[in-house]
């Protein structure tokens, strides 16, 4: 009897269910259109700041530059000019950012309210020295250790992200490429065969992937492949941050590593941790909803700094595998 009582009510309770389905219409507002800004001033490269503007929830229209908008840099509160329009919503102006000083990007625009956003550029952390060792994965794949050691400073919190670079040699074709084959050569005849197309060789540096699990970086970020930590683990130490490079991700018997050791602000470290951790919830219905951060006020975007040192060492592996160029 027990049994019955209980299939019953969960038969009641599905149908009850069902009976009670009710649609409710939801009247969402319109988000307001904001100006969206994003800039990396680095001490490196002269200041570049794209321009667009931000998208409902529900648009999937592609994203929108802005042509004419009027972007003004400040140095320590101090007018510096203005930057001009190039192409695909950056702006350009010739003027290179320096280590210790704030600069303020101001962004007008005639259809949306005004936006700005100020970042301090760190000083540039120098790298030690670069170790390298060789192991090997579960399936004897060759594996390269690389430990980057640097110092941090202790009077300060400090943030970094590290990346990697590799310069190689390569037979690229070109079919616009001559090649001359003399045939024969006689007392009074010579002939060349001239044919079009070839390869030539020719070289190339390009992001170098690696993993890491070293205990002080908090994220791996895939789309920029770099690493991202904070000195809270090693503040006024000397410390070595130990990358892993597969042999297989490198492309020639000879390459130059760059390994590029940023120190970067404190808006730009918050920014990479929830950009990270936004792309990784993306797509999963269980997953908590993150709020990528932004320093615009009154708009949305990063105006990140950064400082860059970078060491370079070169690495000779036999390769047992052939490359086919297409």
């Amino acid at each position: 009897m027990k049994k019955t009582i209980i299939y019953f009510s969960v038969l009641a309770l599905f149908f009850f269910g069902i009976a009670c389905e009710k649609t409710i219409e939801i009247d969402l507002e319109d988000a307001k259109i904001r100006i969206v800004v994003n800039a990396e001033l680095n001490p490196d490269s002269t200041i570049k700041v794209n321009v667009t503007r931000s998208r409902h929830i529900l648009d999937n229209a592609d994203i929108v530059p802005l042509t004419n908008a009027i972007v003004k840099l400040y140095e320590e509160d101090v007018f510096i000019g203005y930057l001009s329009y190039v192409s695909h919503g950056y702006y350009r102006i010739d003027y290179k950012p320096t280590s210790g000083k704030t600069y303020k990007i101001e962004v007008f625009h005639t259809d949306f309210d005004g936006v700005y956003a100020y970042a301090k550029v760190p000083e540039p952390i120098v790298i030690n020295s670069i170790d390298t060792t060789k192991s090997y994965d579960d399936y004897g794949s060759e594996i390269y250790n690389f430990s980057i050691n640097f110092s941090d400073p202790a009077a300060e919190r400090n943030y970094y992200m590290v990346s990697m670079r590799n310069k190689y040699s390569y037979q690229a074709w070109d079919e616009n490429l001559i090649v001359y084959d003399t045939l024969y050569v006689g007392p009074d005849t010579t002939i060349v065969d001239i044919e079009y197309g070839g390869y030539y060789w020719t070289t190339t540096t390009d992001k170098l992937y690696f993993q890491t699990d070293d205990m002080i970086v908090e994220e791996f970020i895939y789309d920029y492949n770099t690493a991202v930590f904070s000195d809270e683990l090693i503040n006024g130490k000397s410390y070595s941050v130990t990358l892993h490079v597969d042999k297989y991700s490198m492309y020639s018997d000879t390459n130059m590593i760059y390994v590029d050791l940023y120190s970067i602000s404190p808006e730009y470290y918050k920014y990479l941790l929830s950009f990270s951790r936004h792309q990784n919830s993306s797509g999963d219905p269980f997953a908590e909803p993150v709020m990528v951060f932004s320093n615009v006020v009154d708009g949305i975007g990063i105006v990140g700094s950064a400082a860059t040192n970078t060491d370079s060492l070169q690495l000779i592996q036999q390769l047992d595998y052939y490359i086919e160029e297409y």
